[in-house]
């Protein structure tokens, strides 16, 4: 069947990227939107546009039977459900076959098999892929969990048996931790999935990640589009993607991916997967999880094979034969991905809020930016707070790193902290640089992923260009004075010596440094810099972007400390917006430092607010369920 008219069951950037491919196909588009999310670019590209509402995701984006309403009333004859949400939902798959349209995925058996953690590994070991050893049973017992996880070994990994994105996910070191974390884990998996159940697996150290990129067609074709890295990650979920990976010679690369196409083969797979592996030090691999849809870095294999992957899950759909052969797809370049987050890496990646008030500053870098913002949109904290996908293409990982790198400095995301100065850093750090990348990498290079030698001066110098045109009188500008300035919770006294519109001059640490304004940016030492400039806060608080590095400043007519920052993960008012998700303690309760007194729920993560110190907790000030504001209290300790 032909198809003219396809609904996309999701939002943003990837509904965007739906509606690009299906504009070149000729094929008309159906795009749902939130009450929350009517200013986003999604909400009016395609070619029918139909509100979902207000309300809570089950009465909007996971609203199957709405979404089924719709696309019957607009006459569509398939759903794309892009990635997250509905994709591997295989209840709404069985819904929309029943409903007579097609589901551009896989089939509903192929879902259920591979969906679930379990039963995929049952399967594996019939088709004699390796697996790493553990225990994936029903029995769900804590105490028969304990015994299991004591035969397996310590490290182990708990981890819901469905869903993914690091959601339900534990590593246990020790007997001591395992029944909290699994207790943990199962609360987790269950808000996440509505299923609690885990299984263990053996905890590998310094793993790489590895994953095999997948198309099936109609008529029994099964094709790789070679391996994507993505062992650089937080809280398992990827920041940096890569193709090809540097720890893959050929003979390996050719092993591990007809691996996977033995695996699709093997169910009978159509339409667009992923098979996720674990790498071991030692080059052995083991299967990890098939996601049965379109990957969040797709991207960079399209970068690399200049196949539309979107083209090819439509074309399956249909039930088309692919017109190639393996052979014909080859990996040219190397291509990486930055995932862009509304987040903070330096206090412990806590989600961030705001409104964006710009996005890019020099479109003239090229690259690929896969978005679903535009500026002066607010940032919701109902949904993952992936922002963007940045993606660039060249012949070498070398000036494909290059390449990155500067296309991060040209895109800004004024008006919110994300995570791309620190994904800055990964791409210089120097075992990156080597290719010595794992999974546990960002822990294991937390120290040199710190911001150092920072050009403290040339924040001081753009925060002092904010005060020429305040200034009271003539008289202000040649005069010196002393200014008080907070840049990053620290706080700086300097002496000015000249402030004018031609040059700033200023005593700092007991050096004299000079800056010229040239055409509204400054040059200091012979070097123009490029500066951006946003209003963060009603407090007078700056974002400030000098070349590649960002800061947080204000200046202040008092010295006087202020915490310009958000809160520590330890502190007893709400570190960002979100859920009172569950209450550990009572009233009353002797609180020893460092404790969890509950748990907030923001960002589809779980985060606890532990006590700073020893006391007896006199009130909570929220209940369970309850939405709370960033930097509100939410218990007193006395």
């Amino acid at each position: 069947m032909k198809i003219k008219r396809i609904l996309i069951a999701n939002r943003g950037e990837i509904a965007l990227r739906v509606i690009k491919t299906c504009k070149k196909l000729g094929i008309e588009t159906i795009s749902l939107y939130a009450a929350d999310d009517e200013f986003l670019p999604h909400a009016k590209a395609a070619t029918i546009n139909v509100a979902l509402g207000r309300g809570a995701l089950s009465e909007t984006y996971l609203n199957q039977d709405k979404i089924l309403e719709i696309a019957k009333s607009f006459e569509a004859d398939a759903i794309h459900p892009g990635y997250g949400f509905l994709s591997e939902n295989s209840e709404f798959c069985k819904k929309v076959s029943k409903q007579g349209l097609i589901f551009i995925g896989p089939s509903v058996e192929a879902i259920e098999l591979m969906g679930d953690k379990k039963t995929s590994k049952v399967k594996m070991e019939d088709l004699d892929v390796p697996l790493i050893p553990g225990y994936h049973g029903d029995e769900q017992d804590p105490s028969f969990l304990l015994a299991e996880a004591k035969k397996i070994g310590y490290p182990v990994l708990i981890k819901a048996t469905a869903g993914g994105g690091g959601k339900g996910m534990r590593i246990v070191e020790s007997e001591s931790d395992f029944i909290s974390a699994l207790e943990a884990s199962q609360r987790e998996a269950q808000n996440a999935f509505s299923n609690s159940k885990v299984l263990i697996e053996k905890y590998i150290t310094k793993p790489r990640h590895i994953e095999v990129q997948l198309v099936s067609d109609a008529q029994g074709g099964h094709y790789h589009f070679f391996e994507r890295e993505c062992s650089i990650q937080r809280r398992y979920q990827k920041i940096v993607e890569e193709t090809p990976s540097v720890a893959l010679d050929e003979k390996l690369r050719k092993n591990i991916c007809e691996t996977a196409v033995r695996i699709s083969s093997g169910i009978n797979y159509i339409g667009a997967g992923t098979i996720e592996f674990i790498l071991s030090p030692d080059g052995s691999f083991y299967f990890l999880e098939m996601n049965t849809r379109l990957q969040v870095e797709h991207p960079i294999t399209e970068m690399v094979t200049g196949f539309d992957l979107v083209e090819l899950q439509i074309r399956a759909a249909q039930g088309e034969k692919f017109d190639f052969s393996q052979d014909d797809i080859k990996q040219r370049g190397h291509a990486i991905e930055c995932r862009i987050y509304a987040e903070d890496p330096d206090k412990g990646f806590l989600p961030t809020n705001g409104r964006i008030q710009k996005i890019e500053s020099n479109p003239l870098v090229h690259y690929r930016l896969d978005i679903g913002l535009k500026d002066f949109n607010e940032i919701s904290t109902q949904y993952d707070p992936m922002l963007a996908k940045l993606i660039v293409h060249a012949d070498s990982r070398h000036e494909a790193t290059d390449k990155m790198i500067k296309a991060l400095s040209s895109v800004p995301f004024g008006g919110v902290k994300t995570n791309r100065d620190y994904l800055r850093r990964v791409l210089e750090n120097n075992a990156f640089v080597a290719g010595k990348t794992h999974t546990h990498f960002v822990v294991e290079q937390e120290e040199a992923l710190k911001p150092m030698n920072l050009p403290i001066h040339h924040f001081i110098a753009s925060l002092l260009v904010q005060n020429i045109s305040s200034q009271k009188s003539v008289w202000d500008h040649v005069n010196p004075y002393t200014q008080t300035l907070f840049i990053e919770d620290n706080e700086y006294h300097i002496h000015v010596l000249g402030l004018n519109s031609s040059e700033i001059i200023f005593e700092f640490l007991g050096q004299k440094y000079c800056y010229q304004l040239v055409d509204n940016k400054l040059m200091y030492d012979g070097e123009l810099l490029d500066i951006s400039i946003f209003d963060f806060d009603q407090t007078g608080l700056k974002q400030i972007f000098v070349g590649p590095y960002e800061f947080f400043g204000k200046l202040e007519a008092k010295a006087k400390r202020q915490n310009l920052s958000v809160l520590a993960a330890g502190s007893l008012q709400s570190p960002m917006p979100g859920k009172i998700f569950k209450i550990l303690k009572s009233t009353g309760d002797k609180i020893t430092k460092g404790e969890p007194i509950l748990i907030l729920e923001a960002m589809k993560m779980e985060h606890s607010i532990r006590a700073p110190h020893d006391g007896v907790l006199k009130e909570i000030f929220f209940k369970e369920g309850e939405q709370v504001r960033g930097g509100v209290a939410l218990c007193d300790i006395e």
